[in-house]
């Protein structure tokens, strides 16, 4: 129970840590951060609501019962998919090491209770975001249920599945980052791809072939396929099996035992180094403007989550190649493909965070005046780019989109952009704190998914090109707030000094 205790306590204070220090940038008050969060749960709750309600006006008619398991067991394997993909997301944007863990090294608290109690608050928020992203799973449950005790049953193994998921591989990914660090001598952004790679790998076999199988092909029997954990967890929200019971505890045990295991391994010494990518070059003039430019051309492109996603983009080609040979994803390959070059646009979230400690330094050395606003949107523009136009050509010329859908991708790239950049602003960026992470990154992915949706949405029956026309007003409303939010931290920076 003691070792219970310190987790808890190290959990709350990283969250009294992170709320003060967004508090202290926004310039507010700590409980208006509190009731932000918590909007920001409701809102994430109306998304998954809103997924489920279009969700179940597809799932109109009665479910035979011999098609209950089969229909369960996708839907489960869906779910881990998605827990399993926002697990390797929160680890690799997760900050190195942090200056609480360094102080914690200081206490009488072990390393995996110092590093599983600050990831307590990223976990709970992890869980909060895949069940909103898989909110299908409960509409399944709900409508294939023949009583309240059917649908308690496969909530409670819905819950539990996402949990073992998040547990399993955050641990997996400590321990493979590990083993990259020192094993194979990788340094530290090489091991942390090696690693979100490996994870990610693990957690597409162990769902994609119930994703992908329609329920018809669903065969019935025993193999040892069938101790993986979206079936077994699928079959105890069948009926309640002792045999099916045993299997979900031993896979909480295994998940708990593994998160222990990858936060028993030493992290790296001191923050991650950026590479020394564009190394001797200079401003294309000297002047107030191109200078800010280049400084944040430079911060963006050497930010180890970059060198990450360029390593990590052309696997994601592959793997989307590879799944077009499997003729039940021909319906999802164009939207996967058309993602990917949004993805690199995206890394903009963490723009205003990484220099938010020395934007003063132009603003009293150059007067209020100072440009910053423009030239970090423009940075991260060309750095995203970069890494979004290689993949762009190999995704048309290998066939995966048509040419036709080139000025969609665009413009969702462009919406990337700004609302990762409006979201930096908000919620900004800090090596210290994995929480500043997670919490950007769930805001992003909420404004982002929740506004394509709705344009979709709005523009289904509307004339070609009304649902372009919209996206570019949304991506203008977005920049506009971007330049308001910043503006606000712009006026505070004499007073950091």
């Amino acid at each position: 129970m003691n070792g219970l205790r310190r987790i808890g306590a190290v959990g709350a204070a990283s969250l009294v840590l992170w709320t003060r220090e967004v508090a202290r940038i926004l310039g507010t008050t700590t409980r208006a951060v509190r009731i932000g969060a918590s909007l920001g749960g409701v809102v994430a709750a109306l998304f998954g609501l809103a997924l489920a309600v279009v969700a179940g006006q597809q799932l109109t008619a009665e479910v035979p019962a011999e098609l209950r398991s089969s229909m369960l067991r996708t839907s489960f394997a869906a779910a881990a998919l998605t827990a399993g993909l926002v697990a390797v997301v929160l680890c690799v944007s997760a900050p190195a090491r942090t200056a609480l863990q360094n102080l914690l090294d200081l206490l009488p608290v072990s390393r995996a209770e110092a590093r599983i109690g600050q990831l307590v608050p990223v976990l709970a928020a992890g869980l909060l975001y895949s069940a909103a992203l898989t909110s299908t799973s409960v509409v399944v449950i709900v409508r294939t249920s023949p009583g309240a005790g059917g649908i308690a049953l496969g909530l409670v193994s819905y819950v539990l599945l996402l949990s073992a998921v998040l547990l399993l591989t955050v641990g997996l990914f400590a321990l493979l980052q590990t083993a990259g660090r020192a094993g194979v001598r990788l340094p530290a952004p090489y091991a942390s791809t090696f690693a979100g790679a490996l994870s990610l790998a693990v957690v597409l076999a162990a769902t994609v072939p119930d994703i992908l199988a329609p329920p018809a092909e669903v065969v019935a029997g025993w193999s040892p396929a069938e101790l993986l954990p979206a079936r077994i967890f699928a079959r105890a929200a069948v009926s309640f099996e002792i045999g099916a019971a045993v299997a979900v505890a031993v896979w909480m045990l295994l998940a708990a035992l593994v998160l222990w295991a990858g936060s028993r391994q030493r992290g790296p010494e001191g923050a991650r180094a950026g590479t020394p990518v564009l190394r001797g070059s200079r401003p294309l003039a000297r002047n107030a403007w191109c200078g800010r430019l280049w400084v944040e051309l430079l911060v963006a492109v050497r930010n180890p989550q970059y060198l990450t996603t360029a390593l990590l983009l052309p696997l994601g080609v592959v793997a989307v190649a590879a799944l077009r040979q499997a003729p039940a994803a021909m319906l999802i390959v164009p939207a996967l493909a058309g993602a990917l070059p949004v993805l690199p646009f995206v890394l903009a979230v963490q723009s205003v965070g990484r220099t938010m400690a020395v934007h003063w330094v132009p603003t009293l050395s150059a007067g209020a005046r100072a440009p910053w606003r423009w030239p970090k949107a423009l940075a991260a523009a060309a750095a995203g780019a970069g890494l979004a136009v290689p993949v762009l050509i190999a995704v048309l010329a290998i066939g995966l989109i048509p040419v036709s859908q080139l000025p969609d991708v665009l413009l969702r790239c462009l919406l990337g952009l700004v609302a990762a950049l409006l979201c930096g602003a908000v919620i900004p960026y800090s090596e210290e704190q994995p929480l500043s992470a997670t919490v950007g990154g769930f805001l992003l992915a909420l404004l982002y998914m929740s506004s394509t949706l709705v344009i979709g949405w709005a523009t289904g029956g509307a004339a070609p090109g009304t649902d372009r026309l919209l996206i570019l007003a949304v991506a203008i409303v977005f920049a506009g707030l971007f330049a308001v939010v910043a503006g606000r931290h712009a006026s505070r920076e004499p007073g950091r000094a």
